[in-house]
């Protein structure tokens, strides 16, 4: 038996590794053609007489190049950075918000390869705000700002500097505004493009804030050390001991677009939820079976859910997150994916990797066969050095600290070894591919 499961195992893994490599092989071949032209250039020669060079110069930096494991990782993790880096400069033909909306759909927030998408987190960057009030909704401080009398963005702002560790338990901390960039690049990365649109932006209060702010909002203005802050309302917002103030006039905080008006959100309590109470256990923690128990309700027997909890909770690990107590879908649509909201209580420590956040993984042991690859392309390393280069055009750069960089390679290797383990536990019935999904 265990044999059986080792040739199912190692077949399944070659069949992902090459169609990762095909997927993949495309982009490689014009890099290296494109290298390959330029060398040819700088040495004068046309291609018949620099193909017998290459091939007699074995000791060539370019052999080096084409050749070398180590270097053809470099040029993977070039080519992912320019496919997910976004194009702030790019042309827009009509309004950036109209764009956005359009893109959203039942299972996705904004399309694969959207050429568009910098352009339209650029203009929420640096699109003139016309009107500010407080959001009331969820747990932490946060701006409902209006940009260009058009569009309704969120706007939470910095309480850490970025190599602050928030200690105590695993969703211990305020909001962190970094975080939610860091996550909603990550997404894309992944293939789990369910997050909204999320950028840095730097708002000096006096001249963007208090002159289009609500006379409710402003009624929580206080100065303190010369700065100008404010405090808002929300559960844990009880006054100026709870506020959030300026650095030299300036604010930092992460603006995250609003979801078109047409798409309602229905509200569902996670299925691997903690109780928030200390010494008090939820069942998923002392029941090995719970996974069972959660496939006999409707909601997750068929359909994406149940996979989508599953993606869902390798995200988290990887950003640190242990605070997905509930999740929001689009109402009205029955094959709505589960919507990645709120990601701030993520990126709080880099020296700790709570396991139990996988429970849904190694408790079902289910994986989708295209979020398998797109882990498998991004281990040893390449998922820190790819995340670092398209993090570092964000306006707010940098993001994140090497050590919370360094933790997402270790934890990605976590994921991968718990997924190992469940295809040794239960064969390839462990991998699903959308096609069997009912």
């Amino acid at each position: 038996m265990k044999t059986k499961v080792r040739l199912l195992f190692i077949g399944a893994a070659i069949f992902v590794i090459y169609v990762s490599y095909k997927i993949l092989e495309p982009e490689l071949l014009r890099y290296k053609n494109a290298y390959k032209s330029k060398w040819m250039s700088t040495e004068g020669q046309n291609a018949d007489e620099a193909e017998p060079r290459t091939v007699a110069t074995s000791n060539s930096s370019f052999n080096r190049e084409m050749n070398g494991s180590e270097i053809t990782k470099q040029q993977i993790i070039q080519t992912m950075i320019e496919n997910y880096k976004p194009n702030f400069f790019y042309p827009l033909e009509e309004s950036p918000w109209d764009i956005a909306a359009k893109w959203v759909e039942a299972r996705q927030i904004y399309p694969d390869n959207a050429k568009e998408l910098g352009a339209i987190l650029k203009a929420m960057s640096q699109g003139t705000i016309t009107s500010a009030d407080f959001g009331q909704r969820g747990t932490q401080l946060k701006l409902t700002l209006l940009i260009d009398n058009a569009q309704k963005v969120v706007f939470k702002p910095a309480w850490y500097p970025r190599d602050y560790v928030v200690t105590g338990t695993p969703y211990s901390g305020r909001d962190r505004h970094n975080g939610e960039i860091a996550a909603f690049y990550l997404g894309s990365l992944l293939g789990l493009r369910r997050i909204p649109l999320v950028i840095g932006r730097r708002i000096h209060f006096e001249k963007e804030i208090l002159p289009v702010s609500t006379s409710r909002l402003i009624t929580t203005f206080f100065e303190k050390d010369g700065e100008s802050c404010f405090y808002g309302r929300c559960r844990y917002c009880m006054g100026p001991e709870d506020g959030v103030c300026t650095t030299n006039g300036v604010i930092e905080g992460t603006i995250v677009l609003w979801m078109p008006s047409q798409f309602k959100l229905t509200l569902h309590k996670h299925p691997w939820s903690r109780t928030y109470r200390e010494g008090v256990q939820a069942k998923w923690e002392t029941d090995d079976h719970y996974c069972d128990k959660v496939k006999s309700s409707p909601y997750y027997s068929t359909g994406h859910r149940l996979l989508d909890i599953i993606d869902t909770c390798i995200f988290d690990y990887l950003i640190g997150n242990a605070d997905r107590h509930h999740y929001e879908t689009f109402e009205g649509y029955e094959d709505s994916m589960l919507i990645m909201l709120d990601n701030g209580k993520s990126f709080g420590n880099p020296d700790i990797d709570e396991f139990s956040i996988l429970a849904p993984l190694y408790q079902c042991c289910q994986i989708r066969v295209t979020l398998w690859e797109k882990l498998l392309a991004m281990k040893d390393g390449i998922l820190s050095q790819v995340l670092a280069g398209i993090l570092s055009v964000d306006p707010i750069t940098p993001i994140l600290t090497q050590k919370h960089l360094d933790a997402l390679d270790r934890r990605l290797k976590t994921v991968l070894e718990q997924i190992h383990a469940c295809i040794a536990e239960v064969g390839t019935h462990a991998l699903v591919f959308e096609s069997s999904i009912r």
